[in-house]
């Protein structure tokens, strides 16, 4: 076909487009002043962040040590950890407060969830996870304790997020961190590290 063929045939195909019977509805045209940048953005509200999370400040001793007091009095499971910003109780997560809302009897922690020990730290359930994980990124090489522990916060994140695509990592509550971390021990932790 020659190039004016084609161009019959582009113009023959938008002809017969179903955009022609689309009525035009009467909206205001906005110009480029109107627009701003993050103008369609839910606004930030006084007790929460984005994630959330409170906006207490995680900078200090002081202040990890205010964070852990309020935790501590929420499920009684929240304990210190290495980093302030570590130090978040899954009642200040909304979307692990909604896993633990679906249940007809809400629990006040999310390791008290009845899926939580089946997702998180089954390992039979982090076997079959790790395969899937192994299949799609490769073999990591880690000490069996190391492997489960990863894979159980991943499970943990799916469980609460979902798919968070490549690279997206989320802040993990301290209570499910430190269950994880007692079923499968290590004399060193890794922290939290941004993508």
């Amino acid at each position: 076909m020659d190039d004016n063929s084609y161009a019959s045939d582009l113009s023959l195909s938008f002809q017969s487009s179903s955009f022609e019977s689309i009525e035009e509805v009467d909206r205001p045209i906005v110009s480029e002043d109107d627009i701003q940048p993050y103008q369609f953005e839910p606004e930030l509200s006084d007790g929460n962040s984005d994630d959330g999370r409170n906006n207490a400040s995680l900078d200090g001793d002081d202040d990890m040590e205010q964070r852990l007091e309020i935790q501590t009095g929420v499920t009684g499971n929240c304990e210190s950890m290495p980093k302030a910003e570590e130090c978040i109780c899954c009642q200040e997560l909304r979307r692990v407060t909604e896993k633990m809302e679906e249940l007809t009897t809400p629990v006040s922690c999310i390791t008290n969830h009845p899926g939580f020990e089946p997702v998180c730290l089954n390992q039979y359930v982090l076997e079959t996870a790790y395969f899937q994980y192994r299949q799609q990124y490769g073999e990591i090489q880690v000490t069996t304790e190391e492997r489960n522990r990863y894979t159980a916060y991943r499970q943990l994140a799916r469980w609460c997020w979902g798919y968070l695509g490549k690279s997206v990592r989320v802040h993990l509550p301290a209570c499910p961190t430190l269950a994880i971390r007692k079923k499968f021990p290590s004399n060193q932790y890794k922290d939290f590290e941004e993508a």
